[in-house]
């Protein structure tokens, strides 16, 4: 299953990217998003772009179905590779994991800067969620959707609500 979305913000990317790359903010991102026992396990530069790994517990409203297989605080690990592209595009490849979780999701970020009025920085985002669990699997893949589709809009709305206040400092 994909989900799809487009983010409008009225700052310039190399604003946005901060939360996405300095420790302090992306375990300030996480915790306001709910986490708990957030980690940043490791930031380095590459040729092209950068590399973040990170480790949180986020809570699981889970369906009585699902109970088994997640309990009521799940650990994810994330990956995101972070490519410049020659058009001055920013791509994310991410890969997470719901540790003990029989599911998989994969996704990418397109930030880049359209000429809108108003929009300095666009990210389209776009997740699938797999899982090959028989009978549950398509449950659980569901319910995984709807709980991303939360979290990118609450991320959304905490980056339009702090952006304004970072971009002042």
């Amino acid at each position: 299953m994909q989900i799809t979305a487009i983010h409008d913000y009225k700052e310039k990317l190399d604003i946005i990217l901060r939360f996405f790359s300095e420790d302090d903010l992306i375990v300030e991102k996480y915790q306001k998003l709910g986490a708990r026992n957030v980690r940043v396990n490791n930031i380095n530069e590459t040729d092209d772009g950068f590399i973040v790994e990170t480790q949180r517990e986020v809570p699981a409203n889970v369906p009585a179905m699902l109970k088994s297989l997640l309990g009521s605080y799940n650990t994810i690990k994330q990956k995101e590779t972070w490519h410049w592209q020659e058009n001055e595009q920013l791509l994310c490849h991410m890969k997470v994991e719901i540790i003990g979780v029989p599911a998989t999701i994969s996704g990418q970020m397109m930030f880049s800067e359209p000429a809108e009025s108003g929009i300095q920085t666009q990210n389209n985002v776009s997740v699938t969620v797999k899982s090959s669990v028989p009978l549950i699997g398509s449950t659980l893949v569901s319910f995984i959707c709807d709980d991303i589709k939360n979290q990118m809009q609450a991320e959304y709305d905490f980056l339009r609500e702090k952006l304004p206040q970072l971009n002042a400092e």
